[in-house]
């Protein structure tokens, strides 16, 4: 998620803000060097990020951060340019990378900021057995309360005669983890095997994660269960291998005050 904050290339930025006067006309100056090999790749939570290029400020971003491609050029007017990556709240600067016209390449590392560590990339513990570990983030922004995260196992059959023809009999509810906060990392938790066998014949067993408010336990996007579903993976008993999830969630508001959920793995963005 990339808080643009001047829709502006910024190859045209950077002759912006290199511009100078004669006899009282703005002259820009001539541009030396265009290298379109400019990626910046990572993932901001805690506090929001701000970019500047040579003192001047160019993108926010919180969340995700992926930019590359022809709308990120450096273009370079003088030898050397100098990006900063500074704390919103404070203006101290977290990061400083400098770009030379002769560098073939113009990327900055893989890097993680948890509002108040700047980090090369994020970490996490490697699997052990066959063991589905996993720790969640709740985005803490537009108005989010503690949430409950649970698998369910639906017990159902089909009805082709009826509008949703995929009707439940039976719903099994396995915790994973309850009260999450917002704003603060669970610890590394161990997902449960769902055991359940079905109770009626002529059934299938079907498994979810699904999201719930903590204190009402209604499901939390919308109130439904399909818009609360979370995207982790659950092991199976006896024929899985082992693996580490890291899930930031945040609940965003579309059109129509119609909610959306939005996840990240951190573990897939930063993979080994």
């Amino acid at each position: 998620m990339i808080k643009t904050f001047k829709i502006i290339y910024l190859a045209i930025i950077v002759l912006l803000f290199s511009a100078c006067e004669k006899d009282g006309i703005p002259v820009l100056s001539e541009i030396k060097a265009i290298n379109k090999e400019f990626s910046i790749t990572g993932f901001v939570l805690g506090d929001t990020v701000e970019q500047y290029f040579d003192g001047v400020k160019m993108r926010e971003y919180y969340g995700q951060v992926k930019v590359a491609g022809s709308q990120s050029q450096l273009a370079f007017v003088k030898d050397e340019i100098n990006m900063e990556l500074k704390r919103k709240s404070t203006g101290e600067t977290i990061y400083q990378q400098k770009f030379n016209i002769n560098d073939k390449t113009n990327i900055v590392p893989g890097f993680y900021f948890d509002g108040l560590k700047f980090s090369n990339g994020y970490s996490y513990p490697e699997p052990q057995g066959d063991e589905y570990i996993a720790n969640f983030y709740l985005e803490p922004s537009g108005g989010a309360t503690p949430i409950d995260i649970n698998i369910e196992v639906l017990e159902y059959y089909f009805d082709d005669t009826k509008p949703n023809p995929m009707i439940v009999v039976n719903t099994t509810t396995i915790p994973i983890v309850e009260n999450v906060q917002p704003g603060k990392w669970t610890p590394y938790l161990k997902v449960p095997v769902p055991m359940v066998t079905p109770q009626q014949s002529g059934t299938e067993l079907y498994q979810i994660v699904v999201i719930k408010d903590s204190k009402t336990k209604e499901y939390y996007v919308n109130k439904k269960r399909d818009d609360s579903i979370l995207n982790l993976e659950i092991p199976y008993d006896g024929v899985s291998r082992g693996k580490v999830q890291s899930f930031f969630f945040n609940r965003k508001m579309g059109s129509g005050k119609v909610a959306y959920p939005e996840f990240y793995d951190l573990v897939q963005l930063f993979p080994r």
